[in-house]
């Protein structure tokens, strides 16, 4: 095998591990935006139900209680 041959082969081998990491980072990615996806259709089907409506003040409660509570704590010092 002449050294032009060799060099040839190698970069062959070298682009197909480059294909085969390239594949794999796509499979993965393709995982996680279908993970994505699946968060968010559960964030909009909670957010839809019944009870995340009922509890609605609740949660506009708490939010308020802290945003309160830390005023005061800045005022105290």
């Amino acid at each position: 095998m002449t050294a032009r041959e060799e060099q040839l082969e190698t970069a062959l081998a070298e682009a197909r591990e480059e294909r085969a990491r390239l594949w794999e980072e796509v499979q993965r990615l393709r995982a996680e935006r279908r993970e994505v996806e699946y968060y968010e259709r559960l964030a909009t089907h909670m957010q839809g139900s019944v009870s995340w409506k009922i509890t609605s003040p609740l949660r506009t409660g708490k939010r308020i209680s802290g945003r309160v509570r830390r005023k005061l704590e800045e005022r105290r010092g």
